[in-house]
């Protein structure tokens, strides 16, 4: 009997990642600033997907508003608070006064209405609401004139004020630079100008260093630079915060106000990117098909119907990008519910792998979630989501004791030798990297005793 070989189909069970799975990581890691330009391209590629109009309420006082970034309850965040017997800082209202005052001194007195009309149309991100034709058509005057108007202002703001969208406000963020070192960033410029969208994730790399004839390596030199040097947001009223200050947040927690002794969850980023559907391309496909001789529907009704496709497609990822970050900040939020009440000292074990069991996840999912993100507490005091996760053994339970213990606040340099005594010989910059961590606020603006959080 001769032994053969022969070759045939057996099926195999086996794991693969889904292209609708990918999409749905690549999203969920991306920083809030990463997001925007993510849907920025959206924006701009897809004439299906609009951005929504309607009102929104602030979620600390209910005000209605159009940007979360409008409310005094949130204009602070991130921001440490002033030291007693510090000046106030100047209101909206005078900071505008201000700025109008020194944009009309460097334009003829004719321009003093066109000055006061682009003053008031900056938008709470530093944004302009309209272009130089849509405001000189509103003005009824020549676009030159608005030009140099807009020059004037530009001139008396921070870098990337007054752009149109995104892409502008970095390219005149890069011009201020380029100005203020004496030298040039043409593969920066290239990038912004040509293929924003690629810095929104690696995966976008090689496409844009091959459309662009770069290399791989320089389009990741690029996302560094905008993430070092360059900001997505500009205005008059978003100065740079403090080097001690946590970045914006992107949730907000505070009290249930039916006064359970819970607390709630709410996201930043649904109030600051609302998004739908075009309407327009609703009513067009609900309306009588647009068909082809044959009753086919015709290439106009094929068209709306992929783009309205891919905005929908585009929408349910974002859903699923905040419905997954709430389910994992609400669970994190409920575990560490002493921390909340009674300062860092209650800070609770708690690991990555325990919330992902909890709530059906993969750990990976938890940390692509938890990492950057950036919690408003109910105090009004921002600091990092995975300052949440506390070990139960080490230099984090040793710190939290000996702050809880202080008879007064102790600096970093005397945190750290009491530490040694204790067995963790660590530098003063690690302690405070560690406190930072943990929520714990710097000697300076900490108190001796157990505090709330």
């Amino acid at each position: 009997m001769a032994a053969g070989m022969e070759f045939g189909a057996a099926p195999v069970m086996a794991l693969h990642a889904s292209p609708a799975m990918v999409a749905f990581a690549s999203l969920l890691q991306l920083t809030s600033w990463e997001l925007e330009a993510r849907v920025t391209e959206e924006l701009a590629e897809n004439p299906a997907l609009e951005e929504d109009p309607s009102a929104v309420a602030c979620p600390l006082c209910r005000a209605p508003l159009r940007s979360p970034g409008l409310c005094p309850c949130l204009g602070g965040a991130g921001r440490v608070p002033e030291r007693p017997g510090a000046a106030p800082e100047p209101r909206a209202e005078d900071r505008s006064a201000t700025l109008l005052a020194e944009v009309r001194a460097a334009l003829p007195a004719s321009d003093a209405g066109l000055a006061a009309y682009l003053v008031g149309s900056l938008g709470p991100r530093g944004r302009l609401d309209g272009s130089v034709g849509e405001i000189a058509a509103a003005l009824g005057v020549a676009p030159g004139r608005v030009r140099r108007g807009l020059a004037a202002l530009r001139a008396a703001t921070p870098a990337g004020t007054a752009a149109c969208d995104l892409r502008e406000c970095l390219l005149l963020q890069l011009d201020r630079w380029e100005e203020a070192h004496g030298c040039r960033e043409p593969v920066v410029r290239s990038v912004l100008t040509h293929r924003l969208e690629a810095l929104a994730g690696e995966e976008r790399f090689a496409e844009a260093a091959e459309a662009l004839g770069v290399t791989v390596e320089e389009v990741r030199r690029v996302r560094a630079f905008v993430r070092s040097e360059l900001r997505p947001t500009a205005g008059p009223d978003l100065a740079p915060p403090p080097p001690e200050a946590c970045a914006p947040p992107d949730l907000v927690i505070a009290r249930d106000p039916r006064g359970t002794g819970a607390y709630t969850v709410v996201l930043l980023e649904p109030l600051r990117l609302r998004l739908t559907v075009s309407p327009a391309y609703l009513c067009y496909l609900s309306g009588p098909a647009s068909a082809a001789g044959d009753g086919r529907p015709g290439a106009g009704e094929r068209l709306a119907r992929e783009q309205v496709g891919r905005a929908r497609e585009f929408l349910t990822r974002l859903d699923r990008r905040w419905r997954t970050l709430h389910r994992i900040a609400a669970y994190v939020v409920e575990a560490q519910r002493p921390f909340l009440d009674h300062g860092p000292a209650a800070l609770s074990p708690l690991c990555r792998r325990e919330v992902a069991a909890a709530l059906g996840l993969h750990e990976s999912t938890v940390s692509r979630a938890v990492a950057g993100r950036v919690a408003l507490l109910p105090c009004r005091r921002a600091m990092p989501l995975a300052g949440f996760f506390g070990t139960a053994t080490g230099v984090h339970t040793a710190l939290r004791d000996l702050v809880a213990r202080e008879s007064r606040p102790l600096s970093d340099g005397e945190l750290a030798r009491l530490l040694a005594e204790r067995g963790y010989p660590v530098a003063r910059r690690t302690v405070a990297k560690y406190r930072t961590g943990l929520g714990i606020e710097p000697r300076a603006r900490r108190t001796a005793g157990p505090r709330a959080a």
